[in-house]
């Protein structure tokens, strides 16, 4: 047992006067207005309170979690067995020839033996619970059963009914379900283990029998696994669905367990408190000390396994994300946990920090545990009143700040609700249970970036970066900016920063302490590892892959053996070479100040590298822009005459696209002329879907609101910049000519491409519109210059266009060489050259 027992630590330094005074009469238990969750689970009835409520039941967050590992586990191994179907690997043939030496009469034993285990184990945990008078459980038990015999038997009959398809082998065989074993693991799912040596005697017994079923060459190990797998997955269903019974441990019992350390309780007097941030059931209760008889009111914390496995997914995804020591602790047993939390306690008040004394650490049983801390009655700092944010109190938080980080204490969630103020005006830090000892200088300043944070989103960003500064100096504080990143800080924080956007707080900190400090650095510290795009990206790059690969199949190494074929090519690689050359002419002329045309040029070539490791057009903008503000052009103009560059390249992008689909859909006369100018049926369907979600827009108030706050910022500040290029000639000349000129070329590009493969005469307008529609849509896929869906949609075009599909795809590959891969070369040389010489 986990038990702690010491001479309490002293509530406040022992320089700083008394401990709080502890009111006497008891709190009374109506301030919750209702009982503690699972009060009177496995205590029975409390002296002088009748018998116990009945059991309730709850839905934990843990069900919810073991159900989606459940599935997924199920769908993983059935997909394994289809693949292994696919590739030829059945085992089960294999398995019975070497399992042949071994006596049949032996295997048949092993199995009865299993059976009879499996089945009688369940059954003898029922009846224990039903003398227990547990009757609830045992009907869950029941109903899941029923279930999952119907499941097995329904999986069974439609495997050997369709025997012959992958699904049926992917599960296993014709009879995959081993039905006893399916019933048995949903049975104690739900019912539980009442000792531990059951445990081991059930699992067992199942992995023996099922070794035996395999070698009996009865079943697949797939299938087995699935038996199993199906009965927890049903069971756990069942909980999430109706509730499990609470048999978690109520608060009776907890009041026994503080018994044990000299803390007489009275159930009555309890009070149940909000639950902590990481969903800690948590009460309030007075208790008479056995020593001196004198009362004290405590704060009780009751850590379970369920509470601590609903919090496995955020853990995951935070290791996932961030690197280094911002990573919370690792995901630590209970008793841990407790022994962390106990040595943290103490931690910070030898630091000479208040903190509520830790009267009692216990574990109530094997997956419980309890922490008593002494009740402060002081108000939470974020509660106080503007008026009461005075300087004093400023530099009392920042003196507690620095002797945390004296120490080499992190809070790790350092905030003003973990912050209390007594009459005296002495400060308390409380809920310490996730802090670090012995923490890096890293962590001690992110605790002082999130608190910083914390108290400008309650006085102000000004006052409080001023009040820091004044306390702690500027280099201290300019020291907290680097880690002034809202996904290093508490859940909390990161959404009142996100709730209030507008002001910018963080934004507002750094322009203040810039202006303090002009020296600081200001230099984020690169903690974060995996971004949500970053994720994104990879789905997005794996689905696009997956959909050029069945596009792919038919490629063939192009042959250019005749001198027509190697006009077409170089006719191709002459086209991407002028795309650079068409994007410099189109930023040069939206541009008011002189650029170097040749420096331009290289810019764009340079955008070819980075943009290998950006999405869409990002690294392309990005260039852009660093290239203007090298050039001494200012920032925003730089931004805006960007925006003008692409805003000119997207409508002539449209009348392009419409030019060529005009084009496209031409016919001709028997004698070769045209009769007219009609446009593709595709194309008519896109412009009156277009003018469907126009009308649309302008009819729902909501949809045109949302329109226009996104179009008016486009209105306001570009569209002066394209007024002023309108009004000189030759720079409306040189951007309009550099808009038409770059999808222009990369249209002949392809069809260049297309022609010294194919051999055949196609058509540049048909060309020109399968590469425009390819670009838009390969614009929606998150991967680096939309690799992946470019390929697969200009595939799909040009199959459409009745060229072959294998010609197609080494067309495709061809064009991408020239326009994507290939110019990575150059392009690198030239972002190294344009460094060099300051340009960008």
């Amino acid at each position: 047992m986990l038990t702690c027992n010491w001479t309490p630590v002293t509530s406040s330094p022992p320089s700083t006067g008394e401990p709080p005074t502890v009111p006497a009469a008891p709190i009374s238990g109506s301030g919750s207005g209702t009982q503690p969750p699972g009060s009177g689970s496995g205590s029975g009835s409390v002296p002088g309170q009748g018998p116990g409520p009945r059991h309730r039941r709850v839905r934990l967050p843990a069900d919810r979690l073991r159900l989606v590992a459940g599935v997924a586990l199920a769908l993983l191994l059935v997909a394994v067995g289809i693949v292994g179907y696919r590739a030829g690997c059945n085992l089960r043939p294999e398995i019975a020839h070497q399992a042949a030496a071994i006596p049949r009469f032996l295997l048949s034993v092993m199995q009865v033996l299993a059976f009879i285990t499996v089945i009688g184990v369940p059954t003898g945990l029922a009846v224990e619970r039903l003398v227990r008078r547990e009757a609830e459980q045992v009907v869950d038990a029941v109903a899941v059963v029923a279930l999952s015999y119907l499941a097995a038997i329904c999986v069974n009959l439609l495997a050997s009914h369709y025997a012959g398809s992958e699904v049926a082998q992917g599960f296993g065989g014709p009879t995959p379900m081993q039905v006893h074993l399916a019933v048995g693991v949903a049975a104690v799912s739900i019912l539980g283990f009442s000792r531990s040596w059951l445990r081991n005697l059930f699992f067992s017994a199942a992995a023996v029998g099922g070794l035996a079923v395999v070698l009996l060459g009865e079943d697949s190990v797939t299938g087995v696994l699935l038996s199993a797998l199906l009965g927890r997955v049903i069971a756990i269903g069942w909980l999430c669905a109706r509730g499990a019974v609470d048999t978690r441990p109520g608060i009776a019992k907890v009041v026994a367990e503080l018994r044990r350390d000299g803390l007489r309780t009275h159930p009555g007097s309890v009070r149940v408190l909000d639950p902590g941030t990481e969903g800690t059931r948590r009460y309030r209760v007075t208790a008479e000390c056995a020593g001196d008889n004198r009362r004290a009111v405590l704060d009780l914390s009751v850590l379970d396994q369920g509470q601590r496995a609903a919090q496995l997914p955020g853990r995951l995804w935070q290791w996932i994300r961030l690197r280094g020591p911002a990573r919370r602790r690792s995901f630590l047993s209970l008793r841990r946990t407790v022994e962390s939390e106990v040595l943290m306690a103490m931690a910070v008040a030898a630091a000479g920090v208040r903190t509520p004394a830790l009267r009692s650490a216990r574990q109530v049983d094997q997956d419980t545990a309890l922490l008593a801390y002494d009740h402060v009655d002081a108000p939470r700092v974020a509660d106080l009143p503007a008026d009461a944010f005075t300087d004093a109190l400023h530099r009392e938080i920042w003196a507690l700040w620095c002797r945390l980080r004296a120490r080499q204490l992190a809070h790790r969630d350092l905030t003003l609700d973990h912050l209390l103020l007594d009459g005296h005006g002495h400060l308390w830090l409380t809920d310490v249970a996730y802090g670090e000892i012995t923490a890096e200088d890293v962590l001690c300043r992110l605790d002082g970036a999130e608190l910083l944070v914390s108290l400008a989103l309650r006085v102000g960003a000004d006052r409080a970066t001023d009040q820091a500064v004044a306390a702690l100096g500027p280099d201290t504080v300019a020291s907290l900016l680097p880690l002034m990143q809202p996904i290093l800080f508490a859940e909390d924080t990161a959404k009142a920063l996100k709730h209030d956007r507008e002001q910018d707080v963080v934004g507002t900190i750094r322009e203040r302490i810039i202006a303090l400090h002009p020296e600081a650095d200001v230099q984020p510290i690169s903690l974060e590892r995996v971004r949500p795009r970053t994720v994104l990206s990879v789905v997005g790059g794996a689905i696009a892959f997956y959909l050029l690969a069945t596009q792919l199949t038919g490629f063939q190494v192009p042959r250019l053996n005749t001198w027509q074929a190697w006009a077409w090519a170089g006719l191709a690689v002459a086209s991407s070479a002028a795309t650079y050359v068409a994007a410099a002419l189109n930023l040069v002329g939206c541009v008011k100040e002189h650029l170097v045309f040749r420096t331009s040029v290289e810019v764009q070539v340079a955008a070819a590298f980075v943009g290998l490791v950006a999405p869409g057009a990002v690294g392309g903008l990005a260039v852009n822009t660093r290239y203007l503000q090298r050039a001494g052009i200012p920032v925003a103009r730089a931004v805006t005459s960007v925006g003008v560059s692409q805003v000119i390249a997207f409508a002539c992008y449209v009348l392009l696209l419409l030019l060529f689909s005009a084009f496209a859909g031409s016919r001709e006369k028997e004698g070769g002329a045209l009769t007219a100018i009609t446009p593709s049926a595709t194309v008519t369907g896109v412009i009156v879907g277009l003018a469907v979600l126009c009308v649309l827009i302008a009819a729902i108030p909501r949809l045109r609101t949302l329109v226009m706050t996104r179009v008016r910022p486009l209105v306001t500040d570009v569209w002066p910049e394209v007024l002023q290029v309108a009004r000189a000639p030759h720079k409306l000349a040189q951007a309009l000519g550099g808009a038409f000129a770059l999808p222009l070329a990369a249209s002949l590009c392809l069809w260049a491409s297309v022609n010294a493969v194919n051999g055949g005469d196609v058509s540049l307008a048909a060309m020109g519109v399968a590469y425009l529609v390819a670009k838009a849509l390969g614009s929606l896929v998150p991967t680096p210059g939309g690799v992946g869906g470019i390929e697969a949609a200009l595939t799909a075009g040009l199959t459409t266009a009745g060229i072959p599909s294998a010609a197609a795809a080494t067309a495709v590959i061809v064009f991408r060489l020239l326009t994507w891969w290939l110019p990575v070369i150059p392009g690198w040389f030239a972002f190294t050259a344009l460094q060099r010489r300051g340009a960008l």
